[in-house]
């Protein structure tokens, strides 16, 4: 079982930052004063509202395809205290001078940017700097836009954007790819209120997903190929934190939380969002939930095919937070060490009407879910075809180390370690199942092996 970091990865940072970071950059700024002062030239067209008496908040500013007039306009916004920006379709913005650590001006009004398709990216032969930057006060949405390579070798993180606390952004059908940082959140780090929410249409003609409900959403944010040396590979998060039907793919943590960290008392909601393909070189492959007050929602989502250097190959509820999942899909997970699918240490975690399915430990205990001195409730949801096949493997299912577990009309099924238990391992007296859950066809044996009884268990 790996140590309890809570935010290992980010402590660990200044030796691990050491191989990434560089000096601190001392050129750049006076480039992008002097594109800053361009801000009293022209930019293009202003597109009033149709109506044409409506104030300043709902005209249009069209940025031609030049980087130097976005940080014009983001500098005039700022100024003005409001900017509604338009750019060029499919134009690469391409930055290469940067001020404090970012390309972009410092967010401290309520700045709109409709992306049209548009890439903003920092270039490949350019010092390390994020993209974007929301001060204290600051308002930012970005719709229909990529951001890319933003490389942020500071402790606060975010290679792509950084929501600073009283800050606030929202990220609409837009992309975060190949961002970096020596801190946390490879793509953003919110301290303050993130909403990233796709921009899918219902479809007329949906089908059911495995959970029986209506997948009626087609479309989506996508944050993938990011990179964090502190937690969370995509998103690392302290405040408020929304996603829905997004994506959060192939994104990796030399810490914790491969796609997601929420941490230090934050609040993430999450929803109708694929969590797949992620790793972290520590706990929590696709999402870790860390530290006492911290508190993650994750709802009608999937989280797939991640992978933990240590504990939890697809969730991880660490040092007293509290995880609530319901209609959610944890399959085809792997941890090096425990808990295949999920582990729970010290963390209060709520799983209903969900599967865990087909998750792997490869050294350790409990392909499917491992507790240690949690408490973990799991009602009407699968638990089954785990693997747990280390030399000392045990509890293909679920493994409970002081913790205290219920189970409800849940089904602990085809399970396989390589010694027994191979359903359930428990040590604790607090441990209770309902008539309606079932607890049958695990190799070696169902529960027969483990130090306490499991009740309504037979073999």
């Amino acid at each position: 079982m790996a140590a309890i970091g809570g935010l290992a990865g980010a402590s660990g940072l200044a030796a691990i930052g050491v191989a990434l970071a560089t000096d601190a950059p001392t050129t750049g700024t006076s480039e992008v004063a002097r594109r800053a002062a361009s801000a009293a030239q022209p930019m293009g067209g202003d597109s009033g509202s149709k109506d044409g008496d409506k104030g300043k908040d709902d005209k249009v500013k069209q940025v031609p395809c030049d980087p130097d007039l976005l940080i014009a306009a983001l500098v005039r916004g700022n100024a003005e205290g409001v900017a509604n920006l338009e750019l060029e379709p499919k134009c690469a913005y391409t930055l290469t001078a940067f001020e404090d650590d970012d390309g972009l001006p410092v967010i401290v009004g309520r700045i709109k940017i409709d992306g049209k398709g548009a890439t903003i990216v920092r270039a490949a032969n350019a010092e390390p700097f994020r993209i974007f930057n929301v001060a204290s006060g600051g308002n930012l949405t970005l719709r229909d836009l990529t951001v890319k390579g933003g490389d942020a070798r500071t402790p606060e993180g975010g290679g792509g954007l950084l929501v600073q606390a009283g800050g606030k952004a929202s990220i609409e059908a837009s992309d975060f790819t190949l961002n970096r940082t020596t801190g946390l959140g490879g793509a953003i780090f919110n301290r303050g209120v993130t909403r990233i929410v796709g921009g899918g249409e219902r479809k007329d003609d949906a089908e059911k997903n495995s959970h029986g409900e209506d997948d009626s959403w087609s479309g989506g944010s996508e944050l993938t190929l990011n990179t964090s040396v502190g937690d969370g590979g995509a998103i690392a998060n302290t405040g408020a934190l929304t996603v829905e039907n997004a994506r959060l793919t192939y994104n990796n943590s030399l810490a914790s939380g491969g796609a997601l960290a929420n941490v230090e008392g934050g609040v993430a909601k999450i929803s109708r969002t694929e969590i797949d393909g992620n790793h972290a070189s520590v706990d929590g492959g696709g999402l870790t939930s860390v530290n006492t007050d911290t508190n993650t929602q994750l709802r009608d989502s999937s989280v797939t095919g991640n992978t933990a250097g240590n504990d939890g190959g697809g969730l991880t509820n660490l040092g007293g937070g509290q995880l609530y999942a319901q209609r959610v899909d944890v399959s085809h997970n792997t941890a090096t060490d425990d808990g295949g699918g999920v582990a729970i240490i010290d963390g209060t975690t709520v799983i209903e009407r969900s599967k865990i399915n087909e998750n792997n430990a490869l050294t350790g205990m409990a392909g499917g879910v491992f507790d240690v001195a949690g408490e973990l409730v799991l009602r009407h949801s699968e638990v089954s075809q785990h693997r747990a096949f280390g030399p000392a493997g045990q509890a293909g299912g679920i493994a409970n180390i002081d913790g205290d577990v219920t189970l409800t009309d849940t089904q602990v099924v085809e399970n396989a370690s390589t010694m027994a238990p191979g359903g359930i391992f428990n040590n604790n007296d607090a441990f209770t199942v309902d008539d309606d859950s079932t607890i049958i066809k695990n190799r070696p044996t169902n529960c027969e092996g483990s130090p306490n009884d499991v009740p309504n268990c037979f073999g």
